[in-house]
């Protein structure tokens, strides 16, 4: 009967993570849901920036440093947007194999540059500690709400420390959310910003496209300064809130799997378990039909 104790502590273990597995497919479900309309809502700003910018671009007399590519690029950094926590599935492995990708790529197209990084996200910083990769600053303790991450203060540091020289482009790795069963692992250059990365094909307000010719105030070239530094931004806050999305729907795709192999796994188990005790059974009757037959 050890065997029929051993299946009985299995299957009371197995029904416990089942039921943990579960509420944590339901959290991550609505926790997504949450997500999603951020990322909707930011990826709508972002286009009206870039919308904007559309406009002003079209007179040739205005320029930004970052609009502009350096001659040479000796120093490149690189901005890791990753996750904070486990049992998503390869959500975090994705992230990093796309990070060690791209830094091949960069090293291969520039054999003698510099390359750096800035991690926001607890697991990216572990994983560049793990195989000895240095880092020149992480943020790990970020929070669940992707609108409370120091992304204003990242990309102000990061502005700065471009029109210094101390790097000559900037690259940004997240994950893309497409959907709760899509989710690709993404490189993009951030400066200096490329017309695919600025690009939109119409701004829509409300369903109506926005015509006619726009007045800027106090002049374009003031109005084109602070829209450049705000679509960097708005970019980063977009990638922000996929990468949190992106997540959100792996933990659920993975918790979903858990659940479904416990529930596999349970239906194993309970077979053994009663074969067991059928077998168990069978062999009392046989015992007590035996001693009968010795009585008589």
């Amino acid at each position: 009967m050890a065997g029929l104790k051993e299946i009985r502590r299995r299957l009371r273990s197995v029904n416990n993570t089942k039921k943990i597995t579960s509420a944590m497919k339901l959290v991550s479900a609505a926790k997504l849901r949450k997500t999603q309309d951020a990322v909707v809502r930011s990826r709508a700003y972002a286009d009206s920036l870039k919308g904007v910018l559309a406009q002003l671009s079209g007179d040739s007399e205005f320029s930004h440093p970052f609009l502009e590519p350096r001659r040479e690029v000796k120093k490149i950094r690189v901005l890791v947007l990753g996750g904070n926590r486990g049992l998503c599935g390869g959500f975090n492995t994705n992230i990093n194999r796309r990070v060690d990708a791209l830094i091949a790529e960069l090293t291969a197209k520039n054999p003698e540059a510099e390359i750096s990084s800035v991690l926001l996200g607890r697991k990216p910083a572990e994983y560049y500690r793990r195989i000895g990769r240095t880092y020149i600053e992480s943020v790990e303790n970020v929070s669940d709400d992707p609108a409370e991450w120091p992304v204003q203060e990242i990309c102000q540091r990061l502005e700065i420390d471009f029109l210094r020289g101390e790097f000559d482009e900037l690259y940004l790795v997240y994950t893309s959310f497409r959907s709760a069963i899509s989710t690709v692992p993404t490189a993009e250059k951030l400066i200096p910003l490329s017309k695919e990365a600025v690009a939109v094909e119409s701004v829509d307000q409300g369903g109506v496209t926005a015509t006619g010719v726009a007045t800027f105030e106090p002049n374009p070239q003031r109005v084109f300064d602070a829209v450049v530094p705000r679509i960097v931004r708005a970019m980063v806050r977009q990638a922000a809130f996929d990468t949190k999305a992106s997540e959100h729907a792996c933990r659920m795709t993975a918790m979903d799997n858990a659940t479904k192999n416990a529930s596999d796994l349970i239906h194993t188990l309970t077979l053994k378990r009663n074969k067991l005790r059928q077998s168990g059974i069978t062999s009392q009757l046989l015992d007590i039909v035996g001693g009968a037959e010795a009585l008589s």
